[in-house]
């Protein structure tokens, strides 16, 4: 996943010969300040916000922030898995990043043409923005479960964990670090609050664009009514292994019904629940 969103703007890049796919990678490179300031490209605004994610200066910039976003999408993925199918996680956990970071290049754009017009010609890319976006979601996602702890910078500034990037944005500001960028790290923190507050509402959207993929693609296995299945992975421990028979199959979504051989009852699994001999 790391790889997808850090290199993938570098490997076109790379490519000696054009490919369909890494051409729209290499299209990141429109700043999405500046494609909001033309007129009549509202198109490449929203290409440019997608994709600016995977688009870095160079390959140290990319290796540097490949680091810190491995660990935060693997805490990521855990959260994600609940909600997605696990075969799905990985690639639901993918695009839920591309999406926040989408969401902070759209957010950092507007507010330095509206709020501090004198970035508005400044371009930002990387996946800085979508690096804490992800922070304060899982610090602030963390408070509201009931945990709590502090983090230290530097030995000497001590900071409640659910304020740790709020804290790092005003220590980059004191280092005189470049507004543009430091209008991207706030863009990204009110994402990662604003998720956080509607976690639930959030995952469940999740979830539902993961099945209805999953179902497009025929993810799950091919099934049909009559086949003779066996179930595995029911959170009802006691049905996994029993053989039945599919009875309902929808033509979109993933649950079916099954009758048990053992008793007759129906019971009512998902396609991934499947165990086709």
């Amino acid at each position: 996943m790391t790889l997808v969103i850090v290199f993938a703007e570098r490997v076109g890049a790379w490519m000696p010969f054009e490919v369909p796919v890494l051409m729209f990678a290499r299209g990141a490179r429109t700043c999405p300040a500046r494609a909001l300031g033309r007129r009549g490209t509202w198109t490449a605004f929203a290409r440019a916000c997608a994709l600016g994610t995977c688009a870095h200066g160079s390959d140290f910039h990319a290796v540097y922030n490949g680091g810190s976003l491995f660990a935060k999408l693997v805490e990521t993925e855990r959260r994600v898995r609940a909600s997605a199918p696990g075969e799905a996680s990985a690639a639901a956990t993918c695009a839920f990043a591309l999406g926040l970071g989408a969401l902070t290049n759209a957010l950092a754009a507007v507010s330095a043409t509206y709020v501090f017009p004198e970035l508005a010609r400044e371009c930002f890319q990387g996946s800085g923005g979508l690096l804490f976006a992800l922070k304060t979601y899982r610090a602030r996602a963390d408070f509201a479960a009931g945990y709590r702890g502090r983090v230290s910078f530097f030995g000497f500034i001590d900071v409640p964990a659910e304020l740790a990037s709020l804290a790092e944005i005003a220590i980059l500001y004191m280092l005189d670090s470049s507004p543009a960028m430091l209008n991207l790290y706030g863009a990204g923190a009110v994402v990662g609050f604003t998720l956080a507050s509607f976690e639930s509402a959030a995952m469940g959207a999740l979830a539902r664009a993961t099945r209805a993929v999953s179902s497009l693609l025929r993810l799950g296995p091919r099934v049909r009514v009559g086949s003779r299945v066996v179930l595995t992975g029911m959170r009802n421990g006691s049905l996994n292994g029993q053989w039945g028979v599919l009875e309902t199959v929808p033509m979109m979504g993933d649950e079916v019904t099954v009758r048990l051989d053992s008793d007759g009852r129906r019971v009512t699994a998902l396609r991934v629940n499947l165990i086709v001999p």
